[in-house]
């Protein structure tokens, strides 16, 4: 059995893939967590910005374990059309109602600059790990760091165009484009 502080991030997290920062309510939070009033500010004293960076953090973390495995894979383009591919199926999955929550993060704007903040380490996170990975697969380390970039900022747009269209589409020309670049990389 998970505690309140895990449930709590837990639970920010999915709302936050739904609703983004600002659409995350306490209250909600707490219901859905089923954790009392207290237990935000007995783990989080700054309550909902601490929770929510809390989560953005533990989002992110989880994201570069996710990225992490993919060294296994041995090849960039293999690795860019399984990151794409994996995300498709998710969120085909899921009806197209989650989204990002490091993206969620990143745009939570001026109210919550510490969520901001922590998404952006998120985000510099996965390029690092991505760029690693690419460069562990055979891509030349100068080009692994800004493709890396790349592909994060593909994944993000062909999330964003997933779920506005209801589609799968974004995911699979993405992978496809990505590929070819990641090919032309090892030329």
């Amino acid at each position: 059995m998970t505690g309140p502080r895990e449930r709590l991030l837990a639970t920010a997290v999915t709302l936050i893939r739904e609703r983004g920062v600002a659409g995350t309510g306490l209250a909600e939070l707490l219901k859905e967590s089923g954790t009392a009033r207290g237990s935000i500010y007995q783990h989080f004293p700054r309550g909902k910005d601490d929770l929510v960076a809390a989560a953005v953090a533990e989002a992110g973390t989880d994201g570069r374990a996710t990225l992490a495995t993919l060294r296994a894979l041995g090849d960039p383009a293999v690795v860019v059309t399984a990151i794409m591919h994996a995300a498709r199926d998710t969120l085909d999955a899921d009806g197209y109602v989650h989204g990002c929550p490091i993206a969620a993060g990143a745009l939570a704007g001026p109210d919550y600059p510490a969520v901001v903040g922590t998404a952006g380490d998120a985000l510099a996170g996965w390029v690092e790990e991505l760029a690693g990975v690419l460069a562990a697969t055979g891509m030349a380390a100068e080009a692994a760091s800004p493709f890396a970039s790349l592909v994060i900022s593909v994944f993000e747009g062909a999330l964003v165009q997933a779920r506005a269209s209801r589609s799968p589409a974004p995911f699979d020309a993405a992978a496809d484009q990505l590929a070819l670049l990641a090919r032309a990389q090892l030329a």
